[in-house]
């Protein structure tokens, strides 16, 4: 028997799993979710066809149509047809793609975290293609020693690619301006713990961020600039606090910037500020709570998105970062760019299609129609759930935690009825929270919260 502090804990405890779940049941209610204001009206379209994946890294596009996808699991996938299909070019299940940049529509770059993080062994940094993605080799010409590992990178023109390592280091800075025949590489310790991203507004100026200390309790946020194609670099900004890496920047012109803050568990939440091309940059609140930022993206100097890795709605703003408000749930949001002023693309738990307008024969629809619904019962459970696929021709079935990491596969045993009886693929009970099953049911992927309460959850 439960009583009075017990009793209080378990309701407020239900209420943040509801609350929640509340929030990933909205974001699978609408193929197509709106952000407006005043002037304009953007449209996030979930791209159904995109591959199933944990979680996409990167996103680059040459134009309206053509584009690549990265991810940790080593896998590479383009788009010709502005993302109604994608086609897997290249995997290495070694690998772990953090980046990937294209000069053009041809000649492209994918970065790899290297040996040591994320599971990775692979120890070739850069991967390189010169035929649209249909062949990718291990990039050559590193005259200094190639980097451990390769977190951004940027395309800056036709001939000059940049790229920084790595998350939690060593830091290090490469360029080649003769279209990656050779690389030039630069050690960034005595300036970072590690770099993170990086942005070239002309071949030999540009901005790199990243952490001060490879522990991320000790870590701030710290920004360097270079004016001479990388060989100097200073020290322009450290952000005031602790607990805080610099994660991913955008420009949406040459002069103003945002760089977005990663903070695993202090709050509140900031974000950086530029209005001058980077000389200085300010600090300003994002979300005042716990939220796991990541992905920003501006498509204009007021109009942008920030995300996370995690379920939390994204937020938007549309008077440069002033105010923020939610959007809508859009899982583990990594990545945002723009290929022009009315379309760009987003990548996180799947991909994501932005426009300045709705499609043509776009409808405002339910995801989870008749054909990809789950059935979850008991719901929140204890001991064991079961799950009605409605079918048992399902290729994929797994469990996955709030923050997208597979925490159990089923085997398709030809049942559209399958249970679970709350353990990990290592035999291990799960704790109490929230899950999701997640299923590809013909060319469709459904998904359903539900959430584990142990009875040790309350004692």
């Amino acid at each position: 028997m439960i009583q009075g502090k017990s009793l209080q804990y378990r309701s407020r405890h239900l209420f943040r799993l509801w609350t929640v779940t509340a929030l990933w049941l909205l974001a699978g209610s609408v193929t197509v979710s709106y952000s407006t204001h005043a002037q304009n009206s953007y449209v996030w379209t979930e791209l159904p066809d995109a591959p199933f994946v944990n979680r996409y890294n990167d996103v680059a596009f040459v134009d309206e149509t053509t584009g690549w996808v990265v991810h940790g699991d080593g896998e590479v996938f383009q788009t010709v047809d502005g993302g109604d299909t994608w086609s897997l070019q290249y995997r290495n299940l070694n690998a772990h793609f953090r980046s990937v940049a294209f000069l053009d529509a041809q000649h492209g770059f994918a970065g790899n975290v290297g040996p040591g993080e994320f599971g990775a062994v692979e120890q070739t940094p850069i991967f390189e293609t010169v035929n649209g993605g249909q062949i990718w080799l291990p990039a050559s010409g590193f005259a200094d020693g190639p980097p451990t590992g390769i977190c951004g990178m940027q395309a800056v023109n036709d001939s000059t690619i940049v790229a920084v390592g790595r998350v939690r280091g060593p830091a290090v800075f490469v360029r080649s301006i003769d279209s990656g025949q050779t690389w030039s590489t630069v050690d960034m310790s005595d300036h970072a713990a590690g770099l993170i991203d990086v942005f070239f507004t002309h071949p030999d100026s540009g901005l790199a961020v990243g952490l001060s200390n490879e522990t991320h309790s000790e870590s701030s946020a710290v920004v360097v600039r270079t004016t001479d194609g990388g060989q100097n670099w200073e020290e322009i900004f450290t952000s005031s606090r602790t607990g805080e890496w610099a994660w991913k920047m955008t420009f949406p012109s040459r002069q103003t910037g945002y760089v977005s803050l990663q903070r695993n568990v202090e709050e509140p939440i900031y974000f950086l500020k530029t209005v001058d091309g980077g000389s200085t940059w300010e600090e300003k609140l994002l979300f005042d709570g716990r939220y796991f930022v990541q992905g920003m993206g501006f498509v204009d100097e007021n109009t942008g998105w920030v995300g996370g890795n995690s379920g939390q709605a994204v937020l938007v703003t549309t008077d440069g970062g002033d105010t923020w408000s939610d959007d809508a749930v859009r899982p583990r949001i990594n990545r945002i760019r723009f290929v022009n002023d009315s379309l760009g693309y987003a990548v996180g738990r799947s991909v994501y299609k932005i426009q300045k307008s709705v499609p043509t024969g776009i409808k405002r629809t339910p995801i989870d129609d008749e054909n990809r619904k789950i059935a979850v019962y008991p719901n929140p459970f204890s001991q064991s759930v079961t799950f009605d696929l409605g079918r048992g021709d399902y290729s994929d079935l797994r469990i996955v935690d709030v923050s997208g990491r597979t925490i159990r596969r089923f085997a398709n045993e030809g049942s559209m009825l399958v249970e679970w009886d709350g353990h990990s693929d290592t035999g291990d009970p799960v704790s109490s929270g929230v899950y999701f099953v997640v299923a590809r049911l013909g060319d469709t992927i459904a998904s359903r919260p539900l959430i584990r309460v142990t009875e040790e959850r309350f004692k």
